[in-house]
């Protein structure tokens, strides 16, 4: 329907979406990467609740990674260690999750430097030994490549429209609902400075 009403249109997602997608991939394989460790074997127990426990790390970007102050970590017993060696040893329970790891960073790189040719190259020339959920849920953003090109070529985003539409969700929850529809508009635009309460 889209494309009828309006033929000249050039499609564009949203920014955070395709973020979305490339980190949920990788976590999945994280979770997986922990199903997999025996139960039995107490090394493979104590991996699996780091894994578990710092997701976030894993998660990060390399620009964001802290790889000068020490600190203590849960879990390693009570060493001084830098965020990035964490990482590291995390990295080194699995092959295959450090390859995703790589992956994942690289994809990051290109597309924060907005550089749509490297992004999709590197979608194309996957190495065959990459998780297979994790190659999969990669070369979906193939599917999308005109959409996720545009998204990179121009500055437009409905990030502002969604934190909009959030806020509204807020307001709805918080006050229980509102009898009428006028209600809750009043309190939107009260909320946002647009209308005033005399």
């Amino acid at each position: 329907m889209t494309k009828e009403v309006f033929p000249n249109a050039r499609l564009s997602i949203d920014r955070f979406h395709i973020i979305q997608q490339m980190t949920r991939a990788f976590n999945t394989q994280r979770i997986q990467t922990m199903k997999q460790l025996k139960k039995s074997d107490p090394q493979a127990q104590k991996d699996y609740r780091k894994l578990k426990k710092y997701w976030r790390t894993i998660l990060k970007k390399n620009t964001k990674l802290n790889y000068t102050s020490f600190k203590q970590f849960p879990l390693f017993q009570g060493k001084y260690m830098t965020e990035s060696e964490v990482l590291d040893y995390l990295l080194s329970i699995d092959n295959q999750l450090r390859q995703s790891y790589e992956v994942y960073q690289e994809l990051l790189a290109a597309f924060d430097a907005k550089d749509f040719t490297e992004f999709f190259n590197l979608i194309e020339s996957l190495p065959h030994s990459l998780n297979d959920g994790f190659k999969k849920a990669i070369c979906y953003l193939k599917k999308h490549t005109e959409a996720i090109t545009n998204s990179l070529k121009y500055p437009y985003s409905n990030g502002k429209l969604e934190g909009k539409n959030n806020l509204i969700k807020v307001i709805k929850r918080i006050a229980f609902g509102f009898r009428t529809f006028r209600h809750l508009r009043m309190r939107v635009l009260i909320q946002q400075n647009i209308c005033e309460i005399i």
